[in-house]
């Protein structure tokens, strides 16, 4: 029995889990291509300090995943 809910085609998903499993692997490395490098060692700091670098990192990661896309059209004119 099949039973359907919304309207929403469910048939994108991969049933074969040898497929899945390939899929799934592209889809990570291309996440840890847009990671960046993490400090190794002990730090030891302020929690104002390790909130600062923080927010660094994920500035930075931003930049490295949206500077692989195309950038928006300019303007004409």
């Amino acid at each position: 029995m099949t039973r359907i809910v919304g309207n929403q085609n469910r048939s994108e998903f991969i049933l074969d889990p040898s497929e899945a499993w390939a899929r799934g692997r592209v889809l990570d490395q291309m996440l840890l291509a847009g990671r960046v490098p993490a400090r190794r060692g002990v730090t030891r700091a302020t929690h104002k300090v390790f909130n600062a670098m923080d927010d660094q990192r994920q500035l930075d990661q931003a930049r490295l995943l949206n500077g692989r896309q195309a950038g928006p059209a300019s303007p004409p004119g």
